[in-house]
Formats: C-alpha cells, sequence, structure tokens
C-alpha cells in the first residue's frame, strides 16, 4: 500500500492511540473504557474521512489497542510505514522561497527523517530570524519572521499545544508614516515540537493566512 498518511495524520493518531492505552491502564468500569474508544474511533473516522476503505480498515487496527506497550509500539511503527514525508525541496527551491533574503542556512536534509515534518522550519538566531518551508497546492513557499529570543511557556498558534514560545513577527506594508506594519504570533522556539504536537493541517493554514493577511 502507497503511504496515504500527513505527518500531522500520524501524530494524531499517535495521541488517539496514547489516550486508549492509558484508559485501558487507568480505567476499570467497562462502559467508561468503551465510552473513550467509541470517541476516539468517531474522531478518527471524522478526522480521516478522505482515506479509502482500505486506507481507513488500516488505521483503524486502533481497534486492537489495549493496555499493552508492544502493541502500542507495534501499531505505530506500522502507520509509521504509511507516512507521505515532507517532500524535500532543491538548493535552488529553498532559494527561491525566500528570494529576499542573502544569507540562508541551507537545513542538511541528510540528517532529518522528512516523515516528521507537515512543514520544515529552522532559527537563524544570527538574523534573529526563524525561516518557514511549506506546500501550498504542491509549490514551495518560504516565509521568514523575526524570532524573539525570549521564550516562555504558552499556546503554539501554529500547532496550538503548549510549549516554549517565542514572538514570531513578519512585515507587512507601509502604512502612511513610511513604518512598516508588523503582525506577530507566539509560536514554538522549537519546531521539530512543534511539528510533533501539530494534529491538523487547518491549525497550520489558518496561521499563514493570519499572517500574510494583506
Amino acid at each position: 500500500m502507497e503511504p496515504f498518511l500527513e505527518p500531522y495524520n500520524y501524530y494524531f493518531l499517535r495521541e488517539q492511540t496514547q489516550m486508549l492505552a492509558q484508559t485501558h491502564r487507568s480505567v476499570n468500569d467497562r462502559s467508561t473504557i468503551q465510552a473513550v474508544r467509541s470517541l476516539a474511533f468517531d474522531a478518527i473516522k471524522e478526522e480521516l474521512s478522505h482515506l479509502t476503505q482500505e486506507e481507513l480498515a488500516a488505521v483503524m487496527a486502533i481497534e486492537k489497542i489495549t493496555d499493552s506497550q508492544r502493541e502500542v509500539d507495534q501499531y505505530l511503527a506500522t502507520l509509521r510505514t504509511f507516512v507521505r514525508p515532507f517532500k524535500q525541496p532543491s538548493e535552488a527551491g529553498v532559494k527561491k522561497a525566500f528570494a529576499k533574503t542573502k544569507k540562508i542556512q541551507m537545513p542538511d536534509w541528510e540528517q532529518i527523517d522528512l516523515k516528521d515534518y507537515s512543514f520544515y522550519a529552522w532559527n537563524d538566531m544570527g538574523q534573529q530570524s526563524k525561516f518557514i518551508l511549506y506546500y501550498q497546492n504542491n509549490k514551495l513557499q518560504g516565509l521568514q519572521g523575526n524570532l524573539s529570543s525570549e521564550i516562555k511557556k504558552g499556546i503554539c498558534t501554529i500547532c496550538h499545544g503548549t510549549s516554549g514560545v517565542s514572538l514570531f513577527t513578519v512585515k507587512g506594508k507601509v502604512n502612511k508614516d513610511g513604518q512598516y506594519k508588523t503582525k506577530g504570533n507566539y509560536i514554538c522556539y522549537n519546531s521539530d515540537e512543534c511539528n510533533h504536537q501539530l494534529q491538523t493541517k487547518e491549525h497550520f493554514e489558518t496561521f499563514i493566512e493570519q499572517i500574510k493577511a494583506k
């Protein structure tokens, strides 16, 4: 079977899997366990309603999860084989995505497991910047913004998870006074962690729409 899950799908399913296993370990009441399982299965079928019957059947092997860590590990390892990795861009593609930036610290793609990433981002604190690569309509896009070095615990605008967040700002249009308008959001300082907490593409797409809105 060809890969059919996006990385954010995998992390959504991982959370559901861990929740089910934890419920089996900590709850004795069968009706409560069944209720949690039903809610999880309904959420999965709604979130992954675009899958074919064969693909959904592979995902719904989650129904076998009880309290066994071995079951959890085996299920997640199988899911991992179904994940489509973030498409590795060329060096020319990266430079084009950040055409206004003279110096770009290129990622070492050979050291990166691209199945972990729904988008790829890195910090360059020498420039006090974060660089974000993503695909929109299968076209590589780049977003560069200033990243504060101050980190605090909070909710990330991209993944909606709790982590160490920093203020990310981008320049907008010039106002009447000749000053750039800026837009900012608190996002995960560590973009690896952000990807691991991202469970739906809508959250990332909303962030991009808001930060790039004119």
